[in-house]
């Protein structure tokens, strides 16, 4: 179980509804890739998008939680993989470089920052010019999974928050019934 804005999800239950690389190879992930993962947990995404980027990729992920980035720093040591940064910290007040990531994603987490804003800033500042941002959230409908519906984005409201910070959205669309993924990229 994690906790998810003061939602817990199981692990097992996420597993069997979301494919995190297909998701990944779907929204266009490739090998020697720079990927960050902003609001990593213990690695959930992280963990695929290493395995597509390879040896020549890197990756980098940051979390509030400190016991999530422990379990993820574990996780990468078991597989051998050393070409990742893994940061305690606040997305707000992240920045791992500028110009640096091919690819910055957020996985269902855009509404538990607390200035969604600024970290969109910071991820505007981390992308390459060619890079490209992926937010894939959950729909804002009832539905009997996720997190609470008052605290959910609507496609609106986060491409909105995107575009603020200085992103061009090239695709918008629901992904299935639970999730919608907006794309982005640099003007």
């Amino acid at each position: 179980m994690h906790n998810h804005h003061n939602f817990y999800y199981n692990q097992e239950e996420r597993n069997k509804r979301q494919d995190p690389s297909a998701i990944l190879q779907d929204i266009g992930l490739k090998s020697a890739m720079v990927f960050m993962d902003i609001g990593s947990n213990d690695g959930f995404f992280t963990l695929p998008a290493a395995k597509i980027v390879g040896l020549k990729g890197k990756i980098y992920a940051v979390d509030i939680s400190k016991s999530a980035i422990e379990k993820l720093n574990n996780k990468f040591k078991e597989s051998g993989m050393t070409n990742y940064v893994a940061r305690v910290a606040k997305a707000e007040e992240t920045v791992f470089g500028e110009n640096i990531a091919d690819f910055i994603f957020l996985g269902t987490v855009l509404h538990d920052f607390e200035d969604p804003a600024k970290v969109l800033k910071n991820a505007k500042t981390m992308l390459k010019k060619e890079g490209k941002l992926v937010n894939l959230d959950w729909r804002k409908k009832a539905m009997d999974i996720g997190p609470p519906l008052d605290i959910r984005f609507s496609k609106t409201k986060a491409a909105k928050l995107i575009e603020d910070a200085g992103l061009t959205i090239t695709k918008c669309h629901d992904y299935d019934n639970n999730y919608y993924v907006i794309e982005a990229v640099m003007p």
